[in-house]
């Protein structure tokens, strides 16, 4: 094959869909160790390298011409070597560039391509850097995503890609390029594709007053503290609160109360003792003893409020869930304990 001129920026989109399709890549950060381990390609650290040679890893940088990484092909099997004393989100970007020229056949493609800047002219050498680059890029931090989002800054990029702070700034600064680059049909494959995702992410609930974490499109209210202090990006820490197995409906599996079993073939009320089972909003309004109006909100098996209207839930309300204070406190003082 002729040795393209200039980086095929259109073509590397391809291969990317092709890619996430084939890896089955649905959520992030992407872990690049898992699909070499899948492909059974081979992986060595420098350290490993600087070990049996018995030299340093900065001598093994200069061999290999490279302070991140490399990868040879020996006729039959693939082996990436990376630097492993970087930070992490470089060592993850390295790899994926690895993976790039393998994919994107590299090595095999072309007669000049051993990998090495000594048998590549700077120009042809460069070619296939940029060609890897945008690969790595757009498979850790796919482009339909991040416009989906609307993420615009970099500690966004980093927190939710895994990705340095040098990649999230190149992902903002490329994003018109990249996406002008995706053909129609591929970014319908990637909006469909990655449609579960992006809907958890644009809907996801953060409370910064009791950290719980949970996916819900019309939250106002958080389901555990009841108060409004919601956002839609997950905090570093997020607090799981306790509850029962409720079904769609709201319905417990089994009475919270008397652990009777066949609660989910009756109405609201366990048959057994008479217990509410449903979990929903207590909010209404009674007029001349009938109830005009009310919420009603049907609420998972751990909410003690309404997400819509702030009002305790029939399980709070009946005492069968603790205050998420008190469990906070709880599940905190445990974490304590050495065993």
């Amino acid at each position: 094959m002729n040795f393209p001129r200039v980086a095929r920026y259109k073509w590397v989109m391809t291969n990317v869909n092709k890619f996430l399709l084939e890896e089955n890549i649905k959520s992030f950060p992407v872990d690049p160790f898992l699909i070499i381990k899948k492909n059974k390609w081979g992986l060595m650290t420098y350290t490993e390298l600087a070990r049996e040679q018995g030299v340093l890893i900065e001598d093994i940088i200069a061999a290999v011409q490279s302070k991140d990484g490399y990868t040879i092909f020996d006729g039959t099997n693939y082996t990436i070597a990376y630097n492993d004393t970087q930070i992490t989100g470089r060592i993850r970007f390295t790899l994926m560039h690895e993976i790039g020229h393998i994919y994107m056949k590299h090595l095999t493609d072309f007669d000049e391509t051993i990998l090495a800047r000594s048998s590549l002219t700077e120009q042809k050498y460069q070619v296939l850097e940029n060609e890897v680059n945008s690969f790595a890029r757009n498979v850790l931090s796919p482009v339909m995503i991040v416009k989906e989002l609307g993420i615009k800054n970099a500690n966004e990029l980093i927190n939710y890609f895994g990705i340095t702070k040098r990649a999230a700034k190149v992902r903002l600064e490329v994003m018109i390029n990249d996406y002008m680059n995706l053909l129609s049909p591929l970014i319908r494959f990637q909006r469909e594709h990655f449609k579960k995702i992006i809907h958890t992410c644009i809907h996801s609930k953060h409370c910064a007053s009791c950290s719980h974490h949970f996916i819900q499109e019309d939250a106002t209210y958080c389901l555990i503290c009841g108060k409004d202090d919601l956002n839609n990006r997950k905090g570093l820490f997020v607090m799981k609160y306790d509850g029962y197995k409720v079904d769609d409906i709201g319905r417990a599996i089994e009475c919270p109360r008397c652990g009777n079993e066949e609660v989910q073939f009756e109405g609201e009320h366990c048959i057994a003792c008479s217990l509410i089972i449903i979990n929903k909003c207590t909010n209404q309004h009674i007029w001349n003893g009938e109830v005009e109006w009310e919420c009603g909100t049907t609420l998972p098996g751990n909410a003690r409020y309404c997400y819509k209207c702030g009002n305790a839930s029939t399980f709070f309300q009946q005492d069968l869930l603790d205050s998420w204070e008190v469990e906070k406190h709880e599940k905190e003082e445990k974490e304590k304990l050495p065993f």
